[in-house]
């Protein structure tokens, strides 16, 4: 079989951590190689070490049969391969072409740019993507879509041959990913290989040829997706089955934690609803629906126009996150690396930022019982970390997650605000922050949650209000047998 890459016993390890023993990874000309494992198994370390951002310790890369040494980025493009990160690269300031020829302006003469000629090959990269689009626009004018198209038409304008796409599609919404698809379709026709990562199994099976999976910096198995059913694959990711659970439902009046009356303001229109203690409410809706700008505006970081909060009947007024967390409320955000933790602080640091004032005493933190509490934290989240004094920047994306949800806990705050809660995580730790959800509700904790994945609110939450322009347009109680209602309500608005 002739491969177009193979990496061979690639070993890496950092201080303290082998993060690949071993591993062995190789793709075939002309198809899409999905590449998962759970976070921190070694995906991004892998293909670090193939875009030139890491240096391997031990092993061997081949291209087309031949051994080739990279060692920066400027070998890998010079090998014909592009990286599209997770978080894209562009400069919102720029143009669509301007972003695609960063760096390398068709190589000017006497310090003058071509722009005639820039544009027109930049419009003939996004032909290539059966797109028809002025390369004039500006970034921060286009959708998430078109800022992904136009990293795909960069990535094209060096000339490659292996395009690796690493969670491309964490940030669109449904039509966009559809799109990203038929691209990607489109790529593999034109001869282009495709390295995909993705936590979304569906994803895999649906643009998928071949799949690798790493576990623990391993290398597992690789294999036809259609020769692996999905519930081999988790169990392949994981090293252990994921027992389905079927939400339990306590019909029950549960007593009034949260009541919101009329909310409004340049997102949300009269939105009304109440959440009882112990009571999981899901917010579903199509990108652009207002759930992420409703938890905002409870969590007083987006201005009210109108409207009313009650807690415990008690009316309160909240105009800043501060406010919220008085009152007990706790965010665990959509964007976790901007807005949920300090990457340069320790995950001890992290956890107790809300508390420092519960555990000081004459202006002096008390070392012992932080440590105590941290300790306790870990432990009933399974946090998996070196220690508590790491920097959560060095955390997988579950774990960083899980330090997130710590931080309200050791706040013991009765009301936990979730947006996402598992993006970008992987299917383990995915049904670990599940257990601990079901777990603060059965406790007492009231739990709002918004998520673009239906299944995830359909596993977790006792009612699922659907919303449409900024709007409440339906209530499903006992969601779980009403998933196509709940859909086709999110499309029709009604």
């Amino acid at each position: 079989m002739s491969y177009v890459l193979e990496m061979k016993e690639i070993t890496k390890s950092f201080p303290g951590v082998k993060a690949l023993q071993n591993v062995n990874f190789s793709v075939l000309p002309g198809e899409i190689h999905c590449l998962i494992g759970a976070n921190g198994a070694g995906k991004s370390t892998l293909m670090k070490i193939l875009s030139g951002v890491y240096e391997m310790d031990e092993g061997s890369i081949l291209l087309y049969g031949k051994e080739v040494k990279i060692t920066s980025p400027a070998d890998s493009k010079e090998n014909g391969i592009a990286t599209i990160y997770q978080e894209l690269s562009l400069v919102e300031e720029l143009s669509l072409a301007e972003n695609i020829y960063l760096g390398n302006y068709l190589n000017p003469k006497g310090g003058f740019i071509k722009w005639n000629e820039l544009n027109n090959q930049a419009k003939d990269l996004f032909s290539l993507l059966g797109l028809s689009l002025s390369p004039n626009l500006l970034v921060k004018e286009v959708s998430m879509g078109l800022k992904q198209m136009t990293e795909i038409a960069k990535a094209l304008s060096t000339n490659c041959k292996i395009i690796v796409m690493d969670e491309p599609s964490t940030a669109l919404s449904g039509e966009e990913i559809n799109k990203l698809f038929d691209v990607i379709r489109l790529l593999k026709k034109q001869g282009y290989t495709i390295i995909y990562i993705s936590h979304k199994l569906d994803e895999l099976y649906t643009i998928g040829d071949r799949v690798t999976v790493l576990r623990n910096g391993k290398w597992v198995v690789t294999e036809e997706l259609k020769n692996v059913s999905q519930s081999e694959l988790i169990e392949h990711i994981i090293g252990r089955k994921i027992e389905k659970q079927t939400k339990q439902y306590n019909l029950e009046q549960k007593e009034e934690f949260l009541k919101v009356s009329n909310l409004t303001n340049k997102n949300i229109k009269n939105v009304s609803f109440t959440v009882g203690k112990g009571e999981t409410i899901g917010l579903y809706g199509l990108v652009g629906s207002g759930r992420t700008e409703l938890l905002r505006a409870i969590y007083g970081a987006d201005k009210l126009i109108d409207g009313e909060i009650f807690i415990n009947g008690i009316k309160k007024k909240i105009t800043s996150p501060k406010n919220a967390v008085n009152e007990g409320m706790g965010l665990v955000p959509e964007n976790r690396k901007t807005e949920g933790i300090i990457a340069n602080l320790s995950i001890e640091a992290n956890a107790f930022l809300p508390s420092l004032n519960k555990y000081s005493k004459s202006r002096f933190l008390q070392q012992t019982k932080i440590g105590e509490m941290m300790k306790q934290s870990i432990e009933k989240l399974k946090i998996k970390a070196p220690d508590p004094k790491t920097e959560i920047r060095n955390l997988s994306g579950g774990n960083q997650q899980k330090v997130i949800i710590s931080k309200w806990l050791i706040h013991q705050s009765k009301l936990l605000l979730f947006d996402e809660p598992t993006q970008g995580i992987d299917v383990g730790s995915k049904d670990e922050i599940y257990k601990i959800m079901r777990d603060l509700a059965s406790q007492g904790t009231s739990i709002v949650v918004a998520s673009s994945e239906i299944d995830e609110l359909l596993a977790i939450c006792d009612r699922v209000l659907v919303m449409f322009e900024g709007r409440v347009v339906k209530e499903f109680l006992s969601p779980v047998s009403q998933k196509s209602e709940i859909l086709n309500s999110a499309v029709s608005g009604s």
